[in-house]
């Protein structure tokens, strides 16, 4: 337990923050998130001589966002303000502070990339991969198809617990985040794969992912696995981690004439824009086929 004086540093505050953000139910992958990005505003503080939030100005805030762009791309830096605002607002609800030192902050502006899905070459090479009787290599298929199949994130997948499964419905109920549960379906080629990866499991854990030692498979284990996965399979056309397959799912879902309302529900966003920025890739690829047909410079050279 902090000393009473100890609360009253950026430091403390800061364990405060995180308790009561624990207390509203926050999963421990966004309280390692948010910690990790307060430690690192307390130590450019500290090199400052700050300790005391109360003390801290827009002109400290500036410094901060200027260190952080030495190093670290536009997403990153936004995810670390954002971090920060919400820090300074709950210190401030809780009357610890006055006012955040935000004033005169503009919004920050990141450049929105197209991100690119596994190729059918990447999904390919990486079912080769997994193709054979031993525990790992139906451990790794069973993975992989279950991600392209349901589009989870990494904390919900790794979550799985056996009596979340329920093949007789084809369906998985996993807990997503702000701890809103959902059910996602599985197709019958995932079920045959994960039902052969359960015939192999000859033990009593509740976890449905084991490591080869057949013991659970933590969120970190299991990213590992993916990228190295990923570097074997020589994936080129995606970034290598689990945030590729459930990209790669909702695209197809979306091509395949899934409604995006259901592709929502699916992906457990709260908000349709964030499921909107699926559709990009799809319209960036329609126009690319449709050009095509459609080249203005091919077509008048035909004349």
């Amino acid at each position: 337990m902090y000393h009473l004086t100890a609360l009253k540093t950026i430091e403390g505050q800061a364990e405060a923050f995180l308790v009561g953000c624990k207390v509203g139910g926050l999963s421990p992958s966004t309280l390692k998130y948010y910690r990790y990005r307060l430690d690192c505003l307390d130590l450019f503080l500290r090199g400052l001589g700050i300790t005391d939030p109360a003390k801290v100005t827009p002109t400290e805030i500036r410094l901060f966002i200027l260190h952080l762009q030495e190093s670290n791309n536009p997403v990153s830096v936004l995810n670390y303000v954002k971090a920060v605002k919400r820090y300074f607002n709950w210190m401030v609800e809780e009357r610890t502070i006055p006012s955040a030192p935000f004033h005169g902050i503009k919004p920050m502006k990141v450049p929105r990339y197209i991100v690119r899905p596994l190729s059918k070459k990447d999904l390919d090479n990486l079912l080769i991969l997994t193709e054979g009787e031993k525990f790992m290599q139906v451990r790794n298929r069973a993975i992989i198809l279950v991600l392209l199949d349901t589009a989870l994130r990494l904390s919900e997948i790794s979550a799985i617990k056996l009596t979340d499964i329920d093949l007789d419905r084809e369906t998985i109920v996993v807990m997503g985040k702000g701890g809103q549960e959902r059910v996602v379906r599985i197709g019958k080629s995932t079920q045959k794969a994960l039902l052969r990866y359960l015939l192999q499991r000859h033990d009593n854990c509740p976890a449905l992912w084991l490591t080869q030692q057949r013991k659970p498979l933590t969120a970190d284990g299991l990213q590992v696995a993916i990228k190295v996965l990923c570097d074997r399979a020589e994936v080129t056309d995606a970034k290598r981690g689990p945030h590729a397959f459930r990209h790669t799912s909702a695209t197809a879902c979306l091509r395949n004439g899934m409604p995006e309302t259901y592709v929502q529900n699916m992906l457990g966003h709260s908000d349709m824009r964030m499921t909107r920025r699926y559709t990009q890739t799809i319209n960036s690829d329609d126009m690319i086929r449709a050009h095509i047909k459609a080249s203005p410079v091919d077509n008048l050279m035909k004349r």
